[in-house]
Order: C-alpha cells, then structure tokens, then sequence
C-alpha cells in the first residue's frame, strides 16, 4: 500500500490548438497521444507496484486548467491519504535546437522542488537527454493544487532526433519507467 495518492495529469487534450511537431519523414507527435501514453505506461507500473493513483483527464478533448485543479482538490478531499500532483507534458521550442528535459515546480514550495529534484534525476537518468535543470514556475496547476506538484517536459518534439524517439512505444515506456522510480523513491523516502 502507498502512502501518497498519485494525482496524474497527462496535460493537453486533443483539441488543443499548436501541440504537434512538425511533419517529418511522414510522421507527426502530438503532444495529447504522447502525455496519454507515457501515463497509460505509468499506470501500469503504478498498479503492478500497488501504488494508488488517480488518472486525473481520462477524457480525449481538452480540460481547462480551472477545471483540471478542481478536479485534484475533489480528489484530496476524498481520500484519507496525503496528495502528490505529476502532470506529463512534451516541450516545443522556435529554435529546432533546443533539446532536453527539464522539470516544473513551483518557487514557493519546498517539497515540490524536492520532488522535482527527483524527478528530473531519474528522467536524465532513464534518457541521457541533456539536463535543462530543475526550474520554478507559477503556472496555474502548479500554483493552485493544494500538494507537492511537478510538471515534466519530456524532451522537444520540435528537435528532429528527440520527436523521433518520443514517438515510439518503446520511448514511451521509458520516460513512464523514469517517472515510476521516482514515484517509488518518494514512497520509501517518506514511509
């Protein structure tokens, strides 16, 4: 039995306007099937571990940010554990260049950054991607859940080698397997 209830939002849905790569060797990533995916690989690992969870967005289309929070809240309300927030996302950038992971918590909280700090370690870790650091940030699910909360860019689907590899299934698994170890690290460090 886990001590946290894993709150999981695979960020984006598929009517969300400008989240897909460019069109290259005739294959596209959008970013919707890619976080729905490294989460589906997540779940599996969480219940084949017997760690609880709670997929926040099972729906296809696009959930507002506002609604997206208050659907975690909802949740920390109706379990008798304490809370932790993991949204998955891919990362875009202008500069096809720009390559990496990087993982989001917010400035004002400590256990977020920690949280963070182990998150990013695994997915470098599992990937080898270059390590764009651990950084802060006040986005909107970040500022407003009421627990520990990270958001993780899991390399550019505008830089041609990374989109490549992300749009694998065996890619997939991976970034899903980084994210289980430090969901698993966390468990034992506060047991």
């Amino acid at each position: 039995m886990s001590r946290f209830r894993w709150i999981i939002d695979n960020g984006h849905g598929r009517d969300t306007k400008g989240k897909r790569s460019p069109e290259w060797d005739d294959s596209q990533l959008f970013e919707f099937k890619f976080n729905r995916q490294v989460a589906f690989y997540l779940f599996e690992l969480l219940i084949q571990a017997d760690i609880d969870y709670s997929e926040l967005v099972p729906e296809l289309k696009d959930i507002s940010l506002r609604k997206r929070v208050k659907r975690a809240k909802k949740i920390t309300k109706d379990v008798d554990k304490p809370c932790m927030f993991v949204s998955i996302h891919g990362n875009a950038f202008d500069d096809s260049d720009v390559n990496g992971i990087e993982t989001f918590c917010y400035p004002e909280s400590n256990s977020g950054r920690l949280m963070a700090n182990m998150f990013q370690e695994e997915l470098i870790r599992e990937t080898g991607w270059n390590d764009r650091g651990v950084k802060t940030a006040k986005y909107y699910v970040l500022r407003k859940t009421p627990m520990p909360a990270v958001l993780t860019e899991n390399g550019f689907y505008t830089n041609f080698p990374e989109c490549q590899k992300m749009l694998k299934g065996s890619w997939q698994k991976r970034i899903a397997y980084a994210h289980f170890m430090a969901i698993k690290k966390i468990e034992q460090k506060f047991s």
